[in-house]
Parts: structure tokens; C-alpha cells; sequence
């Protein structure tokens, strides 16, 4: 049976995800995107596709459940985090992590890295359920890092609960885009910065993958809060 507090995170993660999902994963928010901060722990996280996005005039699905996860996860580690919150729908390109530096939510992540002493940066994504694995940590070859040990520990905390073969470094993707925002992240501020992706079956809260997306949630939750180094 389902600990109280779990419950509780259970609950939190499903409810934050209904503003993301507005007008059809469009949101309706007046902002483009939302900055908080739940404590003074040195973490940004962020979900720039927590809403669908456009690139190149092609328009791109949300992926479900980032924002609320990272949202979620902040306030539990008692950090902060940036997630998306509106579609430009009159714009061509409306990607944060291919769009340049002016574009709104870079220009809301560069203003709160220079008010804030952030020690490690990680913008959640979505990978594809049919892709192998749980989670894919991208890291440009460790260049996007000052440290590279907290990303091994994650790894070895995924597989040890799911098993060997379950968590890869740069296997399908590898932050090295100038505008990825992990990439950018680390160029400009020189702050250790990571790519994290996850799979659909571990980040749809509903039905019968809650208990699993739960538990990665949790597996990430105890990761962050038990950094040291970065």
C-alpha cells in the first residue's frame, strides 16, 4: 500500500499538470513562462516543452508530465525551477531549446542565473516510450559539466531499482547545440548543466505506469537532494 506522503506527491504531480494542459496542451497562461522558487537549494530545473512548441512552422507535442515534474520536484528539494507555460502560436519558431538567446525563456533563465548562485541546471524532456531505457542523460561528452560524478550516481540509482541497461549517458541525444538549452546553459554561465530524459512510460502518472513514474520521481527527488558536488 501507497506511503501517506506518496500519495500526497502523487496528487501534487497530477494537479500542477492541469495548467500545462490548457487549451489542449496550448496553455492560456498571460505568461510565456513561469519562474519559482521553493527554496535556496543551488538547482534550477526546467521544462521548456511542458506545452507544444513550434520549429520551423512545424508544430511539436508537448511532453506530458515535464513541467508538473519538474515543478513538483522543486518543491519538494526546496529549489527552483522554469517551466513553459504558453504556445506562441503566431510564431514560427517557439522552441526554447533550439531558439537563440532572446528568446523569452532563455532571457527568464539568464535573469534568474544572474540574481541567483545556482550550482547545476537540469531541463527535463520527454523521450519516446518506443526508444530502450528509462532515461537518457545527456551531457555533451561531460563537456556541458564541471563534474560529472553526480551524473553517474543517477545513473547507478536508476539502475539499481529498474535493473542494468535501464539509464544511458548521451545515447540519443547529446546536448552539443549551441541553442540546447543545457549547452547554452553551461557556455554562458559556466554552470554544470545537464539534459535529462525520460521516457513516457515513466512520466505518465495515470493508469498502469503511476507506481513506476512515481518511483523514478522519487529515485530523482532523493538524487538532487542528496548532491554534493556538481
Amino acid at each position: 500500500m501507497p506511503q501517506k506522503s506518496d500519495v500526497l506527491i502523487l496528487e501534487q504531480i497530477k494537479n500542477a499538470e492541469l495548467k500545462f494542459a490548457a487549451d489542449k496542451y496550448n496553455g492560456n497562461s498571460p505568461l510565456p513562462c513561469l519562474v519559482q522558487k521553493f527554496g535556496d537549494f543551488p538547482i534550477l530545473l526546467s521544462a521548456p516543452h511542458a506545452v507544444n512548441q513550434t520549429r520551423n512552422g512545424i508544430r511539436k507535442p508537448h511532453e506530458f508530465y515535464t513541467g508538473a515534474i519538474a515543478e513538483c520536484l522543486a518543491q519538494q528539494v526546496k529549489c527552483s525551477c522554469i517551466t513553459r507555460l504558453l504556445l506562441d502560436q503566431s510564431a514560427n519558431n517557439d522552441d526554447p531549446n533550439t531558439d537563440g538567446a532572446d528568446c523569452p525563456y532563455k532571457k527568464a533563465v539568464k535573469r534568474f542565473l544572474l540574481a541567483n548562485d545556482i550550482k547545476l541546471f537540469v531541463d527535463i524532456h520527454g523521450l519516446a516510450a518506443k526508444r530502450e531505457g528509462i532515461t537518457d542523460i545527456c551531457i555533451n561528452g561531460g563537456n556541458n559539466l564541471n563534474n560529472t560524478d553526480c551524473v553517474y550516481e543517477l545513473q547507478k540509482r536508476i539502475e539499481n531499482k529498474f535493473g542494468a541497461g535501464t539509464c544511458f549517458v548521451d545515447k540519443y541525444f547529446s546536448a552539443a547545440g549551441d541553442n540546447v538549452m543545457s549547452k547554452w546553459v553551461h557556455s554562458a554561465f559556466g554552470i554544470s548543466a545537464i539534459q535529462l530524459e525520460i521516457s513516457g512510460a515513466y512520466r505518465w502518472f495515470e493508469g498502469d505506469t503511476e507506481q513506476q513514474s512515481l518511483t523514478l520521481f522519487l529515485i530523482l527527488k532523493n538524487w538532487l537532494e542528496n548532491l554534493s558536488t556538481y
